[in-house]
């Protein structure tokens, strides 16, 4: 039977807890949603920024795993929605606890195998989506079952974007139901949405500070209670002068837009040279005053980040002055605080977040001057008729200034923050309530009409494409930019992904290269001469080598519609600058002619190990001895959860091992076929110079290394190129056996489908095969020892396809994404290590 310990039964055990583990007492509203979540349900989290909602989430996992509460998830998966949040919240929690990181930038656990992991939504997503972006296709379906037995959080969870990844995140938590422990938070959403979750998710409770108000009088980043945060809504735009006037020891500027940042940036530099008269200003440092946005390389954007936490973080020199330029990449989730700042409307929940910055820690006070994002000239002329092409053209031009928000949020959210002076008690939840109902209402609505996304997942399930991701996570308006000089292009065509990049919004670049093209550029440009972006292309004929030449070849080619960017360009240094400061940008000379920094590259023929010679049986039981290892002791939660869920109710912990070894054991069946047995045995003898006719052993694998010619030569003679599959006659042979052994469809179909597609996410064939009964002895062996009173079938006379594509119930699916992760990490683990976990005496 399952471990089970038994729940809390005291609040004095989570409270000494949380001291232990973080040297303070727990707020009331923490000990609740450790309670929930520890006592079966999941959570809805509504708490303002700054009042500990991480560790709110994290503390109940860790005092489950430290404690063995089998009825409990043994791994967590915390999900963030942009890579600047996933980095600043892994540092701070890898201090207390060993964790791992995993986005675009870092590829720390691309099995996400850790106890601990911190990912982007889009990496999250895309796993359960069957495209998980950092795999190849052949990985496609290894990592979806993940999620499956996992503890999930989503934090900041109203910025996923409504129709595409927060509709597929609250699909897929749909299809997990109890499968999954999830915390859902964020500090500002509508209580009409907050309601909409609880009644469309399963098992969920909804926790705010409404029912805690001793908490409202102990959150040290709520204190003052009053005039903590003064705001005054200014109908001007944001200026440099502006930032200067106010600024006292610690400014905050936040644009809406990169252009913004970096031009504000570039004029307060300008006028501090200028400017005399200002204390507060006398001991600023140059290098104290920083600019950050998405369009810097990573080293740089990390020592920027790193930067911030020293002056503006929680044990940061409150006598330092520092001024910080920025865009949104801040205003949810670091850890800094303020005690002014400049900020460009956005919509309510986002300015609330951009205001969690400032005054974020205990006892400060601070300021917080709001600007218009229209010039007053501006204003006024959106609100007159267009006379002409012109006009339209200049309307469109000003209207765009509100992206990357929603015009009607913005101003109503500018609208309503004119009736406030400070930030006090409920008036954050008032705003939200007041701007945002209306529009939650609209995406409510649309959430339900697309059923969560339902569909488009099981479309993800089916095809394992990522062409999928722009229907279900992001809507890919963004392209990867790397900048190089025309004499570099040779070098490049050949180590095209050598290079770092800079990401940036699609339109935004075309509406550069339109503007340059025209001579608006910081350098004359001639058409005739020059090249300004150009998109990398198979060349299937260099130097002489032809379309059957073994490496992919590549040139560089102009692109002249710069409508049809695609994903990756490289763009000319000699018209676009980058710099430390400022970053990617096409405004200032002085930084053109900085190129790309290489990435740490490493070579395709490294990805690639030597195969090592092991028996059917070693590699079956070293597979199984991996499963005992590093699966079987943190399962609990998941057989206890899938049991309910495959209706066998009455399953312990042995069922499940019975099934999965079994699986395991049958997953090479088809390399016992003589087609396979045959050539290898032929091969492996030549190997070790031995006459084929006198090698007796039952192979998984050879002694094979694909870089050495010797091995390649031996490979032709011997025919191991004729083999074909193996996986489909494990998994033909294994459909029968499994209904007829655990007397269940369900299960039969869902290891058929995972034993089918152990090497690739759409297999769905088999083959003829002949088992000798000298091979079958390796089987039977196996089945003998772990007790499986079985008889599989040695011989098929045809081959077809398995009935494996059509997804017939979702519980089979799941079943089949969960153990085809546990076969596949197990034959790969035990593959490349046989040592590790099994030697035969």
């Amino acid at each position: 039977m399952f471990a089970y310990v038994k729940m809390i039964t005291k609040p004095m055990e989570i409270c000494n807890y949380y001291i232990k583990k973080l040297g303070y007492q727990a707020y009331c509203y923490q000990m609740k949603v450790a309670e929930i979540l520890l006592s079966g349900k999941n959570v809805i989290l509504v708490v303002p920024t700054g009042a500990g909602k991480t560790w709110a989430s994290i503390i109940p996992f860790l005092y489950a795993r430290e404690n063995g509460i089998a009825d409990f998830p043994q791994k967590m998966i915390y999900s963030l929605p942009l890579r600047t949040l996933t980095n600043s919240i892994y540092q701070d929690v890898h201090k207390i606890t060993d964790a791992s990181i995993q986005t675009g930038e870092y590829g720390e656990d691309k099995f996400f195998e850790k106890d601990i992991i911190f990912s982007t939504i889009d990496q999250t997503l895309s796993n359960f989506l069957c495209f998980p972006l950092p795999l190849s296709h052949r990985q496609a379906n290894i990592n979806a079952g993940a999620l499956i037995g996992s503890y999930l959080v989503f934090d900041e969870f109203h910025l996923l974007e409504p129709s595409l990844s927060m509709g597929t995140t609250l699909g897929m938590l749909r299809l997990l139901g109890d499968l999954s422990r999830c915390c859902i938070m964020t500090a500002t959403l509508s209580s009409s949405f907050a309601v909409m979750l609880k009644e469309n998710l399963p098992n969920y409770e909804i926790i705010t500070l409404d029912d805690f108000p001793e908490d409202k009088q102990k959150i040290k980043s709520l204190l003052p209670n009053k005039d903590k945060k003064q705001i005054k809504v200014l109908d001007n735009t944001i200026s440099a002068q502006a930032v200067i006037e106010h600024h006292q020891n610690k400014t905050i500027v936040i644009c809406n837009r990169v252009e913004n940042a970096q031009r504000l940036y570039q004029e307060l530099l300008t006028k501090i040279k200028t400017l005399q008269g200002f204390q507060a200003l006398e001991e600023l440092k140059a290098e104290n005053i920083i600019c950050l946005h998405s369009r810097f390389f990573d080293s740089d954007r990390k020592a920027k980040e790193n930067r911030l936490k020293a002056l503006f973080g929680k044990n940061a020199d409150p006598n330092e002055n520092a001024i910080l330029i920025s865009t949104q990449v801040i205003e949810a989730g670091m850890d800094i605080s303020c005690s002014v700042m400049h900020t460009e409307i956005s919509p309510v929940n986002s300015f609330l977040q951009r205001a969690g910055r400032c005054a974020r820690f205990e006892n400060e006070t601070g300021e917080i001057f709001i600007y218009d994002i229209l010039e007053i000239e501006e204003r006024e002329k959106i609100t007159l008729e267009a006379n002409n092409d012109d006009d339209k053209k200049e309307i469109r031009a000003i209207n765009n200034k509100f992206l990357p928000y929603q015009k009607e949020v913005v101003e109503k959210s500018f609208t309503e923050l004119k009736k406030y002076q400070t930030l006090d008690g409920d008036i954050p939840k008032q705003l939200v309530e007041s701007v945002l109902t209306e529009f939650e209402n609209q995406n409510i609505q649309e959430l339900k009409d697309s059923n969560f996304n339902y569909a488009k997942i099981l479309e993800s399930w089916r095809d394992c494409q990522k062409n999928n991701y722009r229907n279900t996570i992001r809507d890919i308006q963004s392209v990867e930019v790397v900048l190089i000089t025309e004499n570099q292009k040779e070098e490049v065509a050949k180590f095209p992904y050598r290079y770092q990049s800079v990401g940036m919004y699609k339109w935004s670049l075309v509406s550069w290269l339109n503007k340059i093209a025209r001579g608006e550029g910081a350098k004359v440009y001639d058409s005739e001469e020059d090249t300004l972006v150009w998109q990398l292309v198979e060349n299937n004929v260099i130097d002489g080598f032809g379309e059957n030449d073994e490496d992919v070849k590549y040139k560089l080619e102009n692109i002249t519609d710069f409508l049809q960017l695609p994903a990756q360009v490289y763009v000319n240094a000699d018209f676009f600058g980058y710099h430390e400061d400022i970053g990617f940008n096409w405004q200032f000379a002085e930084t053109f002619g900085t190129i790309s920094p290489t990435r740490e590259y490493k070579d395709k023929k490294e990805d690639f190990k030597p195969l090592t010679k092991d028996t059917f049986y070693q590699h079956n039981m070293g597979l199984i001895r991996c499963f005992e290892r590093e699966f079987l002791p943190k399962l609990d939660f998941a057989f206890i959860q899938l049991a309910k869920r495959i209706g066998k109710s009455e399953w312990t912990k042995t069922e499940f091992e019975q099934l999965i070894k079994l699986m395991i054991i049958l997953h090479d069946y088809g390399k016992l076929n003589e087609k396979w047995q045959k050539p290898m045995r032929c091969y492996q003898a030549k190997k070790e110079g031995k006459d084929p006719k006198d090698f007796k052993e039952i192979l998984a694998h050879t002694d094979y290394d694909r870089n050495n010619p010797t091995d390649l030569a031996l490979e032709q003679e011997c025919k191991l190129y004729e083999r074909g599959g193996h996986a489909g006659v494990g998994a033909f042979v294994a459909e029968t056996v499994i209904e007829e052994y655990f007397e269940s469809e369900d299960l039969a179909y869902a290891v058929s489908m995972a034993i089918a597609r152990h090497h690739s996410p759409l297999s769905d064939s088999y083959s003829k095969f002949s088992i000798s009964d000298s091979s079958y002895k390796a089987m039977q062996r196996l089945l003998d020892e772990f007790g499986y009173d079985v008889e599989l079938s040695k011989e098929e006379d045809f081959e077809g396809k398995m009935n494996l594509n059509g997804l017939e119930t979702d519980e089979q699916t799941i079943m089949y994404l969960f153990l085809v992760r546990l076969l596949r990490l197990c034959d790969q683990k035990a593959t490349e290590n046989l040592s590790d976990f099994f030697t035969e005496n």
